[in-house]
């Protein structure tokens, strides 16, 4: 699936990993994962690989949600597993929006970065994209393509506000590059094995919180 969207729960403020990885760390000035590289090594948040606690990886389930075939008078609530199925869709969504904002991050005006982010995500993920963006802007370096996602769960939302998908991201179209000479930096790999951690606002708005390489799970 090309850029589409696609989380158990954990309790108390989320940093991706809280009962499900035990991994706390964000990588963001350069996402790209076993990418290689023709410049000097990527700046990242945190180099440490991060492990997951388990190294199958489900089958995806779908998150489309059928139409009606006849309307009601009044539509009924829907029921916990068409919750879940709606909310993992919203969540898939915002990851997709996330990711465009990110590549075009170092492009965009520095006064409009903070809106742009704070429609997709909160910190610290928002703060270290915004540090990157800084980072890469003083280094004349840019990001260039973009991802296919390829999203799936390993457990039901269950109506919480706080959630965990992982991504099997297509990266070999994307990395970063030098702007003034458009060379190449790096190079992402075709199975990037990530996990993003969620929170859902006052608003109802999924954004992301962070996401991290897992690297002991194949995909």
């Amino acid at each position: 699936m090309r850029l589409g969207f696609r989380w158990r729960a954990v309790t108390g403020v989320l940093v991706v990993g809280i009962a499900v990885t035990g991994c706390t760390t964000s990588t963001t000035a350069d996402p790209t994962s076993g990418a290689t590289s023709s410049g000097p090594g990527a700046s990242v948040v945190d180099t440490s690989p991060v492990t997951a606690s388990s190294a199958t990886v489900p089958t995806p389930t779908p998150t489309v949600i059928d139409p009606p075939t006849s309307a009601a008078p009044t539509p009924p609530s829907l029921d916990i597993d068409a919750q879940d199925l709606a909310d993992r869709a919203a969540g898939e969504a915002q990851w997709v929006r996330f990711w465009e904002v990110y590549n075009a991050i170092v492009r965009t005006p520095a006064a409009e970065r903070t809106v742009r982010l704070d429609a997709v995500s909160v910190d610290p993920i928002r703060a270290d994209v915004l540090e990157a963006a800084r980072t890469f802007e003083s280094q004349g370096l840019d990001y260039y393509g973009s991802v296919i996602q390829h999203p799936y769960w390993i457990s039901p939302i269950d109506g919480q506000s706080i959630a965990v998908m992982r991504d099997c991201q297509d990266q070999s179209g994307y990395g970063s590059l030098y702007v003034e000479s458009g060379e190449k930096r790096s190079v992402g790999v075709a199975r990037n094995s990530l996990q993003a951690g969620f929170v859902r606002g006052d608003d109802g708005i999924w954004r992301v919180q962070n996401f991290n390489h897992l690297e002991n799970v194949p995909c």
